[in-house]
This record gives C-alpha cells, structure tokens and sequence, in this order.
C-alpha cells in the first residue's frame, strides 16, 4: 500500500508513546475519585493515530536527534493534544470520540448510574468532570516535560524553553483559534469571513501545535537552543502540513465514514462551522440551493435527511474540491522546505506524512 512504511513507524511510535504513559501512571499518584481516573485515561486508551507525537520523534531524528531522547516531549505533546480534544468535544456536544463515549458522556452516564441523577444533573456533572480530567491532563503533560527530559539527557535551558514555548505562546495561539471558532459558528455570517480569516482559524486551532512539534523535535535532536535553518524548515514544514491536516479534517467531517473516524459525521452542520466548504458551496449556489444550506447550517433540530441533502449540495457546489485543492497547495508549499535536510529514512518517512496529510480517510 502506499503508505505502509509510514504506518509502520506510526504504529511503533503509537506502542512507544502508549508504553511511556501508561508506565508514567505507576509512578504518579493516582488520580482520585476513580471517575476522574477512568477519564483521564479513556482517550489514551481508545487508541488515535498518535500523529502529533510520532512527527516530533521524526523531526527529531531528522536532524540527528534519538528517538528516546524525544520521547518525553512526544508523550507530553500527546497528552496536551488529549486535554484540548476533551474541552472541544464539551464545546462542540460531541458525543463520540476515537469510537468512544465522549468524557463528558462517560462521566454523565457514571452520575446517573451510581448516583440515580436527573438527565440534567448527570449532564452538568458530566461537563465538570471533562473540564476537570482536561485539567488533569494538562498538569500531567507539563509533569513529563519538566521531570523527565533533562533525565533523558536534554539540556535543561532547552527543556525550559520547551515548555515556555508550549505553555505561553502555542496555547494561546490554539485557545485564540478556538475561541475564533465558537464565535464564527455563534455570531458571524459565512459572507462576511474571507478565506484568510478561516484558513488562520485553522492554523491556530491546529497547525500550531503541529509546528510546536517539528521545532521541539528539531531543537532536542540538536539539543542546542540555535533556530538553525533546519529547525526553522521542520518548524515551517509542520505548521503548513498540520494546517492542511485541518482542512482535510472538515472534508472528513462532511463525508467521512463515521466507523472509520470514530466521531460523528454532519456535526458540523449541524454546529454552524464556518468553512471553506461551505463558503465555496454558497458561493456558486443558486438562490434556492443557498436557502436550504442556511436553513440546515447551525440548526441543531435538523434531520439526518436534512443534512444529508445539505451535505449532497456541497459536494456537488464545489466545497469539497476547493478544501482539497487549498490542503494540497499547503503541502506542495511545505515539501521543498526539506530539502535542506539530509537524506534519511526519517526525511521519507515526513514526506510520506505530508502525502498522507491530504489523501487520509480517517
């Protein structure tokens, strides 16, 4: 298959990752009640692709790095992408994530059964707990970080660094394009966002953290604090790939198999997301094919007829082909930036995952 290499390194690296964490747990006091616990882990243990990780391992050892010496930081960066997937599905009424009950929905449905609530009271119940185990996760990852890279050899002005870095300029980045999500969905019309004002949503929402991990990986394979011209490239390179992973994300989330994504399809129609698909589908509709995108687009009672239809009508208006077209330009943008690299199988191996980027189904 055409991208098998890159799921070989993507499953080891998940194995690796996994392993790290949950031997971590043994060696942390245990969270407390035991629903906090079970949270804390659910996503961790429902699998995910573990992207996020395995591309800083491969920055890292693109540059000359070891793949151990990254390891912490991979795990942190994992744990820190979990904590802002439990808040987002608390904002975005999910209901499933990676196959899974949601957090809030675990913890709603432990309220009801053990403590025999009210729907309403479990729900509320269910929204603190998420809130909460996302703070957990969040400690956790700045734990890893700040005890175990320098044991792994990592200069500690490089481990400080680091975790400024993550925890001062890449979160307020990514709550900023967060923040700019809600409100596009709550309080803007789609005529009145450009394509720029979307596309650095998504940036923020997600390249960002993609860009935290080809500069971290960079700089602990170098382990130095100089933003050579090869940290610069992986940091660039990652940021344009991550961005084009957000694209393709809505094309998922628009005609996704929902067995394969694990959450669910036509949420975001149903939630009122501003995107380049919708803005491009409105743009070459008709007057009577435009009513019925925004008689669906953010209506919550819609049925799955209704959206179905409304998500027909976007396909067929040109949104999907015009998303595809805008994540492909990010990755023919991000490729050459590795040519100041020297060749190795870790240089393959990102050009395999910025390919992936935009041909992914899951």
């Amino acid at each position: 298959m055409k991208y098998d290499k890159f799921f070989q390194e993507l499953s080891a690296n998940e194995k690796l990752v996994n392993d790290y964490l949950f031997n971590d747990v043994k060696t942390i006091q245990r969270v407390k009640p035991s629903i906090l616990e079970d949270c804390t882990l659910s996503y961790l243990k429902g699998g995910g692709k573990k992207l996020r990780p395995a591309i800083l391992m491969l920055c890292c050892q693109a540059v000359g790095g070891e793949k151990r010496t990254a390891l912490p930081a991979a795990a942190a960066v994992e744990l820190f992408h979990t904590w802002t997937l439990v808040h987002d599905d608390i904002i975005d009424n999910d209901t499933m994530r990676r196959g899974v009950d949601t957090v809030h929905v675990t913890a709603g449905k432990y309220a009801r059964e053990k403590y025999n609530l009210p729907v309403e009271v479990a729900e509320k119940y269910g929204k603190d707990a998420a809130i909460l185990t996302g703070d957990i996760q969040h400690g956790w990852c700045i734990s890893i970080l700040s005890r175990n890279l320098i044991k792994e050899g990592v200069k500690p002005e490089v481990a400080l660094h680091l975790i400024s870095q993550l925890q001062v300029e890449m979160l307020r980045t990514l709550v900023e394009g967060e923040t700019l999500d809600v409100e596009f969905g709550l309080f803007y019309d789609i005529d009145d966002l450009t394509e720029g004002q979307i596309l650095d949503m998504l940036w923020k929402k997600t390249g960002v953290l993609y860009e935290f991990c080809g500069m971290a990986g960079a700089l602990i394979g170098q382990n130095n604090m100089e933003y050579t011209a090869e940290v610069n490239a992986l940091k660039e390179f990652c940021s344009l790939c991550g961005t084009a992973f957000q694209v393709r994300d809505d094309i998922l989330g628009l005609i996704g198999k929902q067995n394969k994504l694990g959450k669910p399809v036509g949420s975001d129609i149903r939630e009122g997301k501003k995107t380049l698909l919708v803005k491009e589908a409105l743009s070459n509709a008709s007057e009577e094919e435009n009513k019925t995108i925004r008689a669906t687009l953010g209506n919550s009672k819609a049925t799955p007829s209704e959206i179905e239809n409304t998500t027909q009508l976007i396909v067929k208006l040109g949104g999907v082909d015009k998303a595809h077209t805008v994540a492909k330009g990010y990755v023919d943008k991000a490729l050459p930036l590795l040519d100041i690299l020297p060749a190795s199988n870790e240089k393959d191996l990102l050009i395999e995952w910025a390919n992936y980027m935009i041909d992914r189904s899951y």
